[in-house]
């Protein structure tokens, strides 16, 4: 069965069972004020015929009035009242009077008489009479002191109950009203839920439903869903590696779990946001995208944060790139290493042995005091690697780079990565050699030293320096004075030293000095 024509037949009978108890309460609530009300007037009737004299003075004996003239005083009030009977009895349970005339002289019927004949109680009860099933109320007659006889009057059960049907005729326009706006509710109900779940079936939503969760957990993406409040609804499989979080922490503002300072922001103008680097804890970066989620009222209901570990994707970059580092390194050896076997091979043709071999021993000592400091002192391997590689590159540019015999380094600050520290000596060095001349007078210095309170790093050209002018801009994403899609060296360098609470100073009238202190803990 559809579910439109299922939630229209539940809602229609539903709302039948609803009104059909409302009504049977209705009707024994109204049967039970009518009864009430008919017993009080009943024995208003009677309690006013037991005071009426004619017939306490026939009671008493009084042969002035004939039995004839007391039974039309009492039909006259009968069809005053409405009443169907109105019997007097005699103290001997004889009817005086009574509606049919041959029941009159006869004894009464029903049985329940004898409270009022013989304790002279008054009260309304149901029997069966002469007439039929009726209800009647009983009232002692008293002549001063003395009972002299009972007074009944009562209406018939069936007249009782077409009463009580009349008077719930009345409600059943009502009834029919309230089922008939009801059923058109239900239509309209089904029609909406309909609409609202895009004309699908259970079935078809529950297929859905699988298909994407078993999309969104199989995913290589983390993904966040929050509410219009900022508050974490969902987080699939990948993101719950990334994060580390719990079921727990559904329901808690995404703040109080990644530092997204942005997401309140994009809740409130809708506007969507790429390409984000958030620290999300110490030592893993997550690169981010908020995309609201908007009603077809355009407004925003929730957002939806999508994710990847920056820290995988630089390794990987760097494994791509460092293959690239080396081949270029392999290629800035090979081209060095053939420039100096010339120079060795012209001075073994010019007979210059002495000098031939002074140069090899000079070249020789070089290379295995740079392999000294990067092998003994420098026990970061990714470090080692990057300034190996610069001082390959600087050789075939003809520029001198001096790495101090006194760099030391031990260990890295605590949460810092080598990719972040390989990062900014990178860049600082990069610039440097862009800045000096490569005519054999450019030279750049790097002293790297640790101690158990701060990492030092020193970068020093002999280049033409930085303008006054742009030494503010320096640090900005995207400013660069040189060409092609640069300037982000010095940013990425400045973010990572903040992260760090780090300091970094610079020198630049003759030549460019960096000079940057890290903590070795975090305050």
């Amino acid at each position: 069965m559809k579910l439109r024509k299922k939630i229209t037949l539940i809602v229609i009978l539903v709302l039948t069972i609803s009104i059909g108890n409302i009504t049977i309460l209705s009707y024994f609530q109204m049967k039970k004020l009518i009864t009430e009300q008919y017993s009080k007037d009943l024995l208003d009737v009677a309690n006013a015929i037991s005071q009426n004299y004619i017939v306490k003075q026939y009671l008493s004996g009084d042969t002035s009035i004939s039995n004839d003239k007391l039974n039309i005083e009492i039909e006259k009030v009968r069809q005053q009242t409405n009443m169907d009977f109105i019997v007097v009895l005699n103290m001997n349970d004889i009817r005086q009077t009574h509606p049919t005339r041959q029941n009159i002289g006869t004894k009464f019927q029903g049985g329940d008489e004898t409270r009022a004949l013989l304790k002279g109680e008054q009260y309304v009860s149901q029997a069966k009479g002469s007439l039929g099933v009726s209800y009647r109320a009983f009232v002692p007659v008293y002549n001063d002191s003395t009972q002299v006889g009972v007074v009944t009057a009562g209406v018939l059960s069936v007249n009782f109950h077409n009463l009580v049907i009349e008077k719930l005729k009345g409600f059943i326009p009502f009834i029919i009203l309230g089922l008939a706006i009801g059923i058109a509710g239900a239509f309209i109900l089904s029609f909406s839920i309909k609409k609202t779940i895009f004309g699908m079936e259970p079935e078809e939503i529950a297929l859905e439903l699988k298909q994407k969760e078993t999309i969104l957990e199989n995913i290589k993406e983390g993904i966040l869903l929050l509410d219009k409040d900022g508050k974490l609804t969902f987080f699939n499989k990948e993101a719950e590696i990334i994060l580390d979080l719990k079921k727990a922490d559904i329901g808690k503002n995404i703040t109080e779990i990644v530092d997204y300072s942005m997401a309140p922001e994009v809740l409130t103008n809708g506007k969507p946001l790429e390409n984000i680097e958030v620290k999300a804890r110490p030592g893993l970066n997550v690169l981010s995208k908020f995309n609201p989620l908007k009603n077809s009222k355009n407004q925003v209901i929730g957002l939806v944060i999508n994710f990847r570990n920056l820290t995988e994707i630089t390794k990987l970059a760097e494994e791509l790139t460092g293959i690239k580092k080396m081949a270029w390194s392999l290629r800035a050896q090979n081209h060095e290493f053939m420039n100096k076997l010339h120079t060795i091979s012209g001075l073994i043709q010019l007979e210059e042995y002495d000098t031939a071999l002074k140069f090899i021993s000079d070249i020789s000592n070089i290379r295995n005091n740079i392999n000294d400091i990067l092998n003994k002192n420098i026990k970061d391997v990714a470090l080692s690697a990057l300034l190996l590689s610069k001082y390959n590159k600087a050789e075939e540019l003809r520029i001198k780079l001096v790495i101090d015999k006194d760099s030391k380094l031990t260990r890295l600050p605590i949460y810092m990565t080598s990719q972040e520290l390989v990062s900014i000596l990178g860049n600082l060095i990069e610039n440097s050699l862009d800045a000096v001349k490569n005519d054999d007078t450019g030279e750049v210095h790097v002293k790297i030293q640790d101690d158990d309170e701060m990492l030092n790093i020193k970068v020093k050209d002999n280049g033409p320096g930085i303008p006054k002018e742009i030494r503010d801009k320096i640090y900005s994403q995207g400013f660069t004075t040189k060409e092609g899609q640069r300037g982000h060296g010095m940013y990425i360098v400045k973010k990572i030293i903040d992260e760090f609470n780090g300091i970094i100073n610079l020198e630049a009238e003759n030549g460019a000095a960096w000079d940057i202190y890290i903590p070795m803990k975090r305050g």
